[in-house]
């Protein structure tokens, strides 16, 4: 049997249209999941791994990368991943593991190189980028930024350096539109509502995370407008440290007759479950629980336990593809600040509140 990678024409590295005809998929299937797409266009975790399968097996590299290099024999990009804490995963469950995978699966897509930055912690525990007026990510023709918690000042500067850079996770800077690649926690946290809403929730209860970043924004707000859009009561929200937490703001929240309770944090879940224990409160019967975070780890000691569920290797591909594009084709026209879909599950902490059929 004749094989199909063979197919292609001599003297040319392999296109979209072979890795299409290897993964037995359309050529638009090849493109958007070359680009990170894949989860925009809701192509299956299955086919994107046989298109990216494929696309290693015929050694292909973006056209993109090409140019940059001046042809396929010149050194390929360099790429810097930075963190802002550490996040070496120590296994396959680490929250960040899926990220790195993202990252590394598509430089290998886009024939890059990649080189991770690190530095010692500040007074505050964050890795800074710069150290006095030197910019630490220099070496590399751009960089991907990670990390919960980052430095404002940092980007702002690294900006006004012209370094090319994403950001992974939707991060807003005052004064300068940063390039990063989020999920849409604001649309995933309104569906978690409106499913909870169906099985007939009424009153509800949300425990955020004391420092408030963009995701702990979104999420908040995508719960706030879908109370809103049902006419619903919106309570107020605490957001605390887990050792802050009392049962005395539990208890207050079931005597106000909440049936559910949205928590941004697995830290936050773990405490509250256990309050919840203690008070003899059966979860999902006497309250359910949504985590507006997946638990890859199993932290939260809740097993299954109804999560948001992140795009973590979607987002990590492509911001990938993202920077290449903007040190490639710096002035292009494409989109710059995306937000991926989320999905969720309800699945083992959730059930109708009782009394409902």
């Amino acid at each position: 049997m004749q094989n199909r990678g063979m197919s292609r024409s001599r003297g040319r590295g392999p296109s979209q249209a072979d890795i299409a005809r290897e993964a037995g998929v359309s050529q638009s299937t090849v493109s958007m999941v070359l680009t990170g797409s894949g989860d925009l266009g809701r192509i299956s975790a299955e086919t994107q791994r046989k298109v990216l399968r494929a696309a290693r097996q015929l050694k292909y590299v973006s056209a993109g990368q090409q140019r940059a290099a001046g042809g396929p024999r010149q050194a390929p990009l360099l790429l810097g991943v930075h963190t802002f804490e550490p996040i070496f995963p120590t296994s396959a469950r680490d929250y960040y593991f899926e990220f790195l995978q993202g990252i590394e699966e598509q430089a290998g897509i886009e024939g890059c190189n990649l080189v991770l930055f690190t530095a010692a912690p500040d007074e505050d525990g964050v890795r800074r980028l710069y150290s006095g007026s030197v910019n630490g990510l220099r070496q590399a023709n751009g960089s991907l930024l990670l990390g919960h918690h980052t430095h404002r000042e940092d980007l702002t500067r690294l900006a006004a350096d012209r370094h090319p850079f994403v950001y992974i996770g939707h991060r807003e800077v005052p004064g300068t539109e940063i390039s990063y690649v989020g999920g849409d926690y604001r649309a995933a946290t309104g569906r978690i509502v409106d499913d909870l809403v169906g099985l007939g929730h009424r009153t509800f209860a949300y425990l955020g995370e004391a420092r408030r970043d963009e995701p702990q924004t979104d999420r908040w707000e995508g719960f706030r407008a879908a109370l809103e859009r049902f006419g619903l009561p919106v309570p107020e929200p605490l957001f605390t440290r887990p050792d802050d937490l009392t049962a005395q703001w539990l208890d207050r929240a079931v005597r106000d007759g909440a049936t559910a309770v949205l928590v941004e944090a697995v830290s936050l879940v773990r405490v509250l479950a256990a309050m919840a224990r203690l008070r003899d409160l059966d979860i999902p019967g006497d309250l359910s629980l949504v985590l507006l975070v997946d638990d890859p780890g199993g932290e939260s000691g809740l097993d299954p336990i109804a999560t948001l569920r992140i795009p973590r290797n979607a987002m990590g591909r492509r911001a990938v593809s993202l920077l290449t594009s903007q040190i490639t084709d710096p002035v292009g026209d494409y989109e710059r600040q995306i937000l991926l879909p989320c999905t969720h599950t309800l699945d083992g902490t959730v059930a109708p509140p009782r009394g409902v059929a």
